[in-house]
């Protein structure tokens, strides 16, 4: 069977897709697969019938799985015994924790709005892992996405065996107490308890990266840093992984041998120590996929049980774990974690055959490690890293043979001698703080990062084909010729993702959900613009320093590129900033910062707003040309007209009258975008233009009472209202008069508040409406 467990390996991912995804989908994959193994790889029946067997004993695992993945809760509970188990958190005023509801016997996220800066701190110091409270509050849904390929909170903690958000009233410590230890709930105590010793005695500088590479814990390192790493493709240095299991193992046998315990014993104190190992760098699936992988190992070498490759190794890992938890394939760290690893032990006879010398072999390896992770990059993250494989061969040695054994070793002497070594910590920390920049600098490298967007269910198909294919062909070719002609198989497949974002004969008009604010994306057929107008904005109060979160929430940075990023929009024509309020400009920066804006247009008004003037100092900086408009002005792309219909030149109005106001026929529509616009606007737009009138009304002020009035609806005959507003806002939009207005008149609503990202797709001159939540 050597060799053949990598079969068995897809046959059981195929068993569990069928069972979560598409049953007869992949019902007819496993069909091509026995098929393939029969007539291609010549496998027996015996073979075959296993094959068969594991396929549909993971369908029922995992059907299994489904049924019972149930909450217990009714959903109007507010009295709750919460076992605090991990990731408990305090940002800001923000508590947040993993428990398990006593009483039902079911997970829960647990999350508290501390109340005073005393509180906080009594919290910091006495919350802990394994203490048991009585608390009472209210059961939340977890949040749907609401924009297309937006995180999905509620199906990511489904997959969890969580169901529900507990927001607490009240944290009283009193009425906790300690439960029995369990072996998980140890090791959660001393991985806690590890990573506060780091914080309290490594230098500021270090001990975020040192937490993160001793425990697995990367909360702890500035988000600038992780975006970063994250430019560089080097990001999985950051985790626990193979790397430093490996490492760890290796010191520990060479350190035990060295002073004197046999090789039998250092193998079985491995065995026994991994596991915990494991526990204490927060049971992550590549740490647990590197720890199970190097159990087996040494299990197989001491015991002699039976010779298997590694292939075989990682395969009998991937069908334990799926096995245990099938729900894990749709983790993107198992999944990086695994297909990585199976793309390198699969090349590894080619890289020790064709390559003899260290930086050939590392850049080989970086190499690989990239294109097999591209498929799932571009999934989630929609751009990948061009400098990779560069920042890969510097940054791998430099952690792997400096920066990770410095760190093991500092803290084991730390934990035995204590601040005597003071004094080792201070290289360390200046290497550490010369890496970061390092990697800053070449960060900041024009084109580091490429984004291509989600690719389409067509393209991960053509990727997953032609990757392994060129894996396969590689292997029997030699030459650097060869290589070039068999690469232009997975590089051809990214171009055509590439060209099919620019050439597409589709268009879109998208009003993305930034909660309370406006966001428009407009996209003409055949690259011939992206319009964006608005970027949202998250209105920032002024509060006191311990309130302050050090993970801020920012709809630009957040929202509005992650969206225009899975679109794979690189460049924006034109940013449209109707006006100066923060719900439609505050995201704007991080726009500006993210892609690449070509000309800023914002309305000519008697004085701009603070915000305004942030913006139009970094587009100076960044070299964007800017204007202002009024009415009258207007530009041509292809056959599409845009006309500013206000504001009105030299009319002095306040700011929501002095938006910009855009009326275009697309798609067959004629649209009118209307910004904050307000009765008095309204009044001035229609006497300005008295025949005007239109399909689709962008509601002003987010369905405000001082907007879309009678007069306005009668004059312009809309057939859809499209209203931008946050669900559950703090001002009441959209108005509940608006709303009979616009029903009155037969005039149909769409919401962002009800329905999430709402879209117009059209060719030519026909199209259609569609939205997140229909």
């Amino acid at each position: 069977m050597k060799g053949r467990w990598i079969y068995f390996t897809a046959t059981a991912l195929a068993g569990i897709l069928s069972a979560f995804d598409h049953f007869v989908v992949f019902i007819i994959v496993f069909f091509f697969l026995l098929l393939f193994l029969w007539k291609i790889k010549g496998f027996s029946k015996k073979y075959l019938f296993i094959i068969s067997l594991i396929f549909f004993l993971f369908l029922i695992r995992s059907e299994l799985a489904e049924k019972a993945n149930r909450t217990n809760f009714a959903a109007d509970e507010n009295k709750f015994h919460i076992l605090f188990q991990k990731d408990i958190k305090v940002d800001g005023d923000r508590l947040s924790a993993i428990g398990k509801d006593l009483m039902r016997k079911e997970k829960i996220v647990f999350s508290y709005q501390i109340k005073t800066e005393k509180e906080k701190k009594w919290i910091i110091k006495n919350l802990k892992t394994g203490l048991a409270c009585k608390i009472t509050g209210t059961l939340l849904e977890p949040t749907m996405e609401t924009n297309v390929n937006a995180f999905n909170y509620r199906e990511y903690l489904i997959r969890k065996q969580i169901f529900w958000i507990l927001k607490a009233d009240q944290v009283n410590l009193l009425q906790c107490t300690s439960q029995k230890k369990t072996p998980f709930s140890f090791f959660q105590s001393v991985r806690e308890n590890g990573i506060q010793y780091v914080q309290d005695h490594f230098p500021n500088e270090s001990s975020p990266l040192a937490v993160a590479l001793l425990f697995g814990e990367r909360d702890y390192i500035e988000t600038n840093r992780l975006e970063t790493y994250e430019k560089l493709g080097i990001v999985h240095l950051l985790a626990i992984s193979g790397l430093h299991v490996g490492m760890m193992s290796g010191m520990m046998y060479y350190l035990g041998i060295r002073i004197g315990i046999t090789r039998e014993r250092m193998t079985i104190a491995l065995l026994l120590f991994l596991p915990c190992y494991a526990l204490l760098t927060g049971a992550a699936p590549s740490v647990i996929r590197a720890v199970s992988m190097m159990i087996l190992f040494l299990s197989l070498k001491k015991w002699s049980i039976y010779a298997l490759n590694t292939i075989d190794i990682i395969s009998m890992v991937f069908l334990v774990y799926t096995f245990i938890t099938p729900y894990v394939i749709y983790d993107v760290g198992f999944q990086l974690s695994f297909s990585v690893s199976f793309a390198l032990i699969l090349s590894a006879p080619i890289l020790l055959k064709r390559f003899h010398h260290a930086i050939p072999l590392l850049l080989s390896t970086s190499f690989i490690c990239q294109l097999a992770a591209i498929p799932i990059m571009l999934y989630y993250f929609y751009e990948v890293s061009v400098i990779s494989i560069l920042a890969n061969t510097i940054f791998i040695p430099l952690f792997s043979l400096i920066i990770l054994p410095a760190i093991f070793l500092l803290f084991l002497l730390h934990l035995l001698m204590g601040t005597t070594i003071v004094f080792l910590m201070q290289p360390l920390n200046l290497l550490i703080m010369a890496t970061n920049g390092l990697a800053l600098k070449l960060s900041l490298f024009p084109f580091a990062m490429l984004t291509f967007g989600r690719p389409s269910l067509m393209i991960m198909l053509l990727y997953f084909w032609s990757i392994p294919l060129f894996f396969s062909l590689w292997e029997r070719m030699k030459g650097a010729k060869r290589f070039m002609q068999v690469l232009l198989l997975p590089l051809s497949i990214m171009c055509v993702q590439l060209v099919g974002n620019v050439l597409s004969p589709y268009g879109e008009i998208t009003f993305i959900d930034v909660g309370q604010g406006d966001s428009i994306f407009i996209k003409l057929p055949f690259g011939r613009g992206n319009y964006l107008i608005d970027t949202g904005g998250t209105i920032q109060f002024n509060t006191e320093e311990w309130k302050a979160r050090k993970k801020k929430f920012e709809v630009g940075k957040d929202v509005v590129v992650p969206f225009l990023k899975s679109k794979g929009i690189t460049a924006i024509d034109k940013l449209i900033i109707t006006h100066g309020d923060a719900d439609h400009i505050g995201g704007a920066l991080s726009v500006l910062k993210e892609l690449q804006v070509k000309e800023i247009l914002l309305p000519k008004t008697r004085e701009l707003s603070e915000l305004e003037k942030e913006l139009l100092t970094m587009a100076k900086r960044n070299g964007i040309p800017w204007n202002f408009l009024s009415a009258g002005d207007s530009w041509k792309s292809g056959n599409t007209n845009f006309h500013v219909v206000s504001p009105q030149a030299g009319v002095e109005v306040e700011r929501n009258n002095g938006s910009i106001v855009l009326f275009v026929k697309i798609g067959g529509l004629r649209w009118l975008f209307t910004g904050d616009l307000e009765e008095e606007g309204e009044e001035q737009l229609v006497n300005h233009y008295d025949n005007l009138t239109i399909d689709v009304l962008k509601a002003g002020h987010h369905g405000s009472k001082t907007s879309t009035t009678i007069a306005f609806l009668d004059q312009l005959e809309p057939k859809i209202a499209i209203i931008s507003a946050g669900e559950n806002n703090r001002y009441g939009h959209p108005a509940e008069e608006v709303l009979t207005n616009l029903s009155e008149r037969k005039i149909k609503i769409l919401r962002t508040d009800q329905h999430g990202a709402i879209t117009y797709f059209f060719k030519g001159e026909t199209g259609t409406f569609s939205a997140v939540h229909p």
